[in-house]
């Protein structure tokens, strides 16, 4: 897995995401949404922004997808994860008319406690930016089991253009996203057309 880069009370941290694979406990999200994308450790007070320009997303990657950790998230020190699956793990779950274009989940260990959280005192904002994202796409709660469970939460998603954002307030589910095929198809064959390319790596 490549090394990505983050950006954490502006030092420029390099991590090599396979190396915290083994250091967390699994819990089902984990076992889910299998891959670490990034690691960062945290103080009270502190925030962060997790930058993902190229996440495991084989083709169908986001341009770019960030999170960005408030202050005051939580009351004690923690390990925070960013963790995805691939899209195609999801897209036989959802409608046939629909593609997953990103997906992604978190683990997040009290180091003082030693026990894992799953709620936030403020909720992490999530964002993804990609020519893929449109008016029409949807973001959906995953709840594990067997088979997991999708819960349409759209309802807080604000979509400007090909950016779509959400709160996550919770890291006991992960999440995806959707966008009609009928939609990807028609954005594909007007930049064809016109002699463009889509930024989406499709």
């Amino acid at each position: 897995m490549r090394t990505r880069t983050m950006i954490l009370a502006g030092l420029v941290v390099l991590l090599a995401g396979a190396t915290f694979a083994q250091q967390m406990p699994s819990t089902p999200v984990s076992q889910e949404f299998p891959h670490v994308l990034a690691t960062v450790n945290l103080q009270p007070g502190q925030s962060a922004s997790i930058t993902v320009p190229d996440a495991y997303f084989t083709k169908s990657a986001p341009g770019e997808m960030t999170i960005y950790i408030p202050t005051n998230a939580f009351q004690d020190p923690v390990e925070f994860q960013v963790l995805a699956s691939s899209n195609a793990r999801w897209d036989s779950m959802v409608n046939s008319k629909q593609k997953v274009v990103a997906n992604f989940a978190y683990r997040v260990l009290d180091t003082k406690t030693g026990k894992l959280v799953e709620a936030f005192k403020n909720p992490v904002q999530y964002t993804v930016s990609d020519s893929m994202i449109d008016s029409n796409s949807v973001y959906w709660a995953v709840k594990p089991g067997t088979p997991p469970k999708l819960v349409n939460a759209n309802a807080k998603s604000k979509i400007q253009g090909n950016v779509l954002s959400h709160g996550t307030p919770v890291a006991a589910v992960g999440w995806i996203i959707t966008t009609p095929k009928a939609d990807l198809a028609s954005a594909m064959s007007g930049s064809s057309s016109s002699g463009g390319s889509s930024s989406s790596g499709m």
